[in-house]
């Protein structure tokens, strides 16, 4: 009996020190300190983060914030979707690479994804590493274009397109970056500021004065198209720098026009007072010009991978150009968009490989791509339809679709 009992006892770990219950817990699973935390601050802290001025709507900082956001968002999913981090143009070098790219390489994709789905160990606090700074801004700040007074948003129809006639720099100088700041992101759904010459001035004043004020511009500031796109914002966006020694020339003597996209579906019913910080230089050693590519949107419905291609022919007497970044803009039916050269052996320049409409970016080339004159550049769009029952066609307003570019380029 006394043989027994002591079996039973060393069988049971009698006593306090009670041997633990199955596997032991593993070892080779990646840990917060030291590893995750390194990747979500390189990829996500830009965003995620306590600070108000960020876009997302949670932290990622501490051990406690991962953990909490693993446990109640499909983080393991949007990271291996490549839906977070929002940077879609393709960093793998199959199609260029970028400044300021959050692209995870392999190895951080399954160091995430299996912290997330497996233990989400600590690991040792000692080996916390801070977040980064906010994003930068601008150096400088030379001048601010603002809408004048406090925008009522008109709530009798989802969308509206408002048009402002803004003073005249005053100068004769080089744009070479701009910090757009939306004065309500409950409405502002775009913004755009654009350049006038004499008659695009003549007919914005007219419109002006006829609406006593901001007047409607559907499908740009002006009938005749003379207009010429400065800078935007789109959901996502944030200050925007110009390539070293490159920049856009502006005539100091004309107005401008800022065109602003409302949408009330999320509307807090407050006003908009929009603001647009421009950074100038007198001098630049490449000016630079805005291209624009606008897809053909005829969209078959019930397709998972609907497209629509629009093209650009270089002009034959330009002899070489270079494109430093392009942004692209679709709404809520993207799934993904390329710009390519096919009469360069269909080069490509960007190609994003996901979309979201939340989350929208110019994407800067860390080396420019060189095109010569007669060269094409198409732009082409993908979608799914497959909650469409009619063909889905081009407008600005969001219930529609549109597939449109615009590239940086210098010669």
């Amino acid at each position: 009996m006394r043989h027994a009992l002591l079996l039973l006892c060393v069988v049971t770990a009698c006593g306090e020190d009670v041997a633990p219950v199955g596997d032991p817990p593993p070892t080779d699973e990646p840990v917060f300190y030291g590893q995750v935390q390194k990747i979500l601050n390189d990829n996500c802290g830009s965003c995620h983060s306590t600070d108000p001025d960020r876009l997302a709507p949670f932290a990622l900082v501490t051990y406690q914030d991962a953990v909490t956001a693993a446990d109640n968002f499909p983080m393991a999913y949007d990271v291996m979707n490549r839906v977070m981090p929002p940077f879609y143009a393709d960093q793998s070098g199959d199609c260029n690479t970028f400044r300021e790219a959050h692209w995870l390489d392999d190895a951080e994709l399954d160091t995430l994804v299996t912290w997330i789905n497996g233990a989400k160990l600590e690991g040792d606090p000692a080996a916390t590493v801070a977040p980064p700074p906010p994003p930068g801004g601008l150096a400088k700040v030379d001048h601010t274009v603002d809408l004048g007074a406090p925008y009522a948003v008109p709530t009798g129809t989802p969308d509206s397109f408002a048009c402002f006639v803004v003073d005249a720099t005053g100068e004769d100088t080089f744009v070479t970056g701009a910090h757009v700041h939306p004065g309500n992101l409950t409405v502002v759904h775009h913004v755009i500021l654009y350049t006038l010459d004499q008659e695009a001035e003549a007919e914005a004043l007219t419109r002006q004065a006829a609406a006593g004020g901001a007047y409607e511009c559907d499908g740009g500031p002006t009938n005749s198209g003379a207009a010429k796109f400065l800078v935007g914002w789109v959901p996502g966006n944030q200050a925007t720098v110009f390539p070293p020694d490159t920049g856009i020339g502006i005539d100091g003597t004309r107005k401008m026009v800022v065109q602003v996209h409302y949408n009330v579906a999320n509307s807090d019913g407050g006003s908009d007072d929009t603001t647009i910080d421009l950074e100038f230089a007198d001098t630049v050693t490449l000016p630079a010009a805005i291209v624009g590519i606008s897809g053909d949107v005829d969209l078959p419905p019930r397709d998972t991978d609907a497209t629509a291609v629009g093209t650009f022919k270089i002009p034959n007497q330009v002899q070489t150009a270079r494109i430093w970044g392009s942004g692209m803009h679709m709404h809520q039916r993207g799934t993904g968009a390329k710009l390519s050269v096919p009469s360069d052996n269909n080069r490509c320049v960007v190609d994003l490989v996901n979309w979201s409409f939340h989350w929208q970016h110019f994407y800067w080339l860390e080396q420019p791509v060189e095109v010569k004159g007669g060269d094409t550049i198409q732009l082409e769009c993908h979608y799914d339809t497959s909650n469409d029952t009619t063909n889905v066609k081009f407008c600005e307003t969001t219930d529609c679709e549109m597939c449109v570019q615009y590239a940086y380029v210098t010669q």
